[in-house]
Formats: C-alpha cells, sequence, structure tokens
C-alpha cells in the first residue's frame, strides 16, 4: 500500500511537472504590457521609417529616423505588416519577440528578417517612444468607411470614444482647453488645416488621434487629429 502510494505520487508529480513546462511554453500568449521591439533598416545601416500595422487590427505605429518602432501586447500569431512608400510586405511574428528587418527597396522578397535578442532586451524603451496605441489611436480609412458614413466627421465620432462636434469644433472629452479654446489641432498630411469637412473619406489613408500632444504646443494640448491621405501617401 505505501508502494502504491508513493507511485501515485510520482506519477502525479510528473505529469504536473509536463502541465508546468507545456504552460511556459505559450509563446503565442502575451499581455497588453509585454514589449515588442523592431529594427528596419535597408543595406547600408540606415533607418527606413516603415509603418508597421498589426494584420486584423486597427494597430499601427510609425519607425522613427533610426528605422526604430515599439508595440506591446503583440502575439505569436500575430502578423505584422510594414510598409514603405507604396510598397509593403508582410512578417509572421512566429513567436519571436523581436524584428531585426535589411529593407530591401529593389526586391522586399529578399528582405532579411530576424529575431535579435539585443532589441528585446531594450525592454519597453522603444514601445514608449514609439507606440501608437496609448494615449493615441490609429484608426484605418477601411474603418472609418466600414462605419456606412460619407460624413469624416460622422465616422469619426463612431470609431473615437470622447470625440464630439461642438459649435463647429472637434473637442476630446478630458483634454484641457487653453484660452476658453477646446477644439483639437487638425493635421492632414503634415499640414494644419481648420477642419475636416473639405477632406473626402474615401480618400482617407489612415487618422491618428492623439490626447494631449504637448510636442505641438500650446494648440495640441487639445488633442491632435492627424489625417493622412491617399494621395499624401503618394507624394
Amino acid at each position: 500500500m505505501r508502494r502504491f502510494f508513493l507511485t501515485a505520487i510520482t506519477v502525479c508529480t510528473a505529469v504536473a511537472g509536463v502541465i508546468g513546462t507545456a504552460a511556459g511554453r505559450q509563446p503565442d500568449k502575451a499581455t497588453p504590457s509585454d514589449p515588442f521591439n523592431g529594427l528596419v533598416v535597408d543595406a547600408s545601416g540606415r533607418g527606413v521609417k516603415v509603418r508597421v500595422e498589426v494584420v486584423g487590427s486597427d494597430r499601427y505605429t510609425i519607425a522613427d529616423s533610426k528605422g526604430r518602432f515599439g508595440l506591446a501586447g503583440i502575439g505569436g500569431d500575430d502578423s505584422l505588416r510594414i510598409s514603405y512608400r507604396r510598397r509593403a510586405c508582410t512578417v509572421p511574428v512566429a513567436s519571436r519577440r523581436s524584428l531585426h528587418v535589411v529593407w530591401n527597396h529593389d526586391d522586399l522578397a529578399r528582405n532579411i528578417v530576424r529575431e535579435d535578442a539585443a532589441i528585446a532586451d531594450m525592454g519597453e524603451l522603444y514601445v514608449k517612444r514609439r507606440d501608437r496605441v496609448t494615449p493615441s489611436a490609429g484608426i484605418s480609412g477601411d474603418r472609418l468607411r466600414a462605419t456606412g458614413k460619407t460624413d469624416l466627421v460622422d465616422a469619426l465620432m463612431l470609431c473615437v470614444p470622447g470625440l464630439s462636434y461642438e459649435n463647429g469644433e472637434l473637442c476630446l472629452r478630458g483634454s484641457s482647453s487653453y484660452n476658453s479654446k477646446s477644439g483639437v489641432l487638425i493635421l492632414c498630411d503634415g499640414g494644419e488645416i481648420n477642419s475636416v469637412d473639405s477632406i473626402n473619406i474615401e480618400d482617407v489613408e489612415s487618422v491618428e488621434v492623439v490626447h494631449g500632444a504637448n510636442s505641438y504646443g500650446f494648440r495640441g494640448t487639445n488633442g491632435v487629429i492627424m489625417v493622412k491621405t491617399k494621395t499624401g501617401r503618394s507624394r
């Protein structure tokens, strides 16, 4: 009886060990705070300011001048669409925790893609610098058009929580005001405009909404809406 009891304990311990090992080998799972860093450079080592989108979602980020980008909560089953000047490729994450891409301008099929432990070890550094998910939100033009609205203002108010249209201005709930003005700063392809009324929703490539963008000075304290058009992309 004692021998049977000891054997049962041994078997249970072994099974628990296998289950624990299997649980520890689930690279496809990621929490929203897990950092995912990337670097995209050309053959000479110069950074490429690519746009990186999470396939199947509205999340995206823009690499900086050195080609660095960061996102959070990327799962092992996710894929990233990396685009630059109207050319794009899709890269499966395949359980990697970082990406180092050597961008081939002539033939994207010859891009070199690998995991880089040094980049992964940067932790949240790239994410904090480049993640456009919080406190900003990237919205694709396709999502805006999927609302069925033909007016860009109406589509934005459906897609952006806290966005309202007051006294002819787009306003973000929770933004501070300056000189009693609460309207957001609106940029279209990098230039300031008074409203989005003149922008055809069919021409929108993407919209980014940023709360409290102090980097734009006092005009950005009420938030910034940055519209990127298909025409602007082709310039």
